[in-house]
């Protein structure tokens, strides 16, 4: 991803995640700079139809926290489930779409996230696959010691 830099701003820190374990090489892709975060996100319609990107860019003085962690979708993992389901039922006919998309909410249930708080006390999360845990945490970590430098 490439940024324009404003005059007296560098880059610290630029990683891309994997946003969706089945659509693998979509990627969302982040940069800390001296003074702010931004990147972008890639958009999909059900899970698996890619649909655009959505742009984040917020500046350094306007973070209070930024956390990550995991989180457990138990509505994706029913509706998953109830697709799974429903799909082998009806396999002869358009029963493979509902297990694609089943199969789709079942392997997407369990995200890594994190969670950017301004000042205001608005909180904005941004998930991830739960295989980037790693690189979520470390650029969590870099993101807050930034702040920190402020």
């Amino acid at each position: 991803m490439s940024i324009i830099l404003n005059k007296d701003e560098a880059k610290i820190k630029e990683t891309a995640f994997t946003a969706n374990l089945l659509l693998f090489w979509l990627k969302a892709n982040y940069i800390l700079t001296n003074k702010r975060i931004t990147g972008d996100a890639p958009n999909t319609f059900l899970g698996i139809i890619p649909l655009g990107k959505a742009q984040i860019s917020q500046p350094l003085k306007t973070i209070s926290s930024v956390a990550s962690s995991t989180k457990f979708a138990f509505k994706r993992l029913l509706i998953g489930l109830i697709l799974v389901t429903v799909g082998l039922s009806f396999i002869k006919s358009f029963g493979v779409l509902l297990v694609i998309f089943g199969a789709v909410n079942i392997l997407n249930c369990y995200t890594a996230t994190f969670v950017i708080t301004n000042n205001g006390g608005a909180s904005t999360g941004y998930e991830i696959s739960i295989l980037e845990k790693s690189k979520v945490t470390q650029f969590v970590n870099e993101v807050n010691s930034s702040i920190g430098d402020l």
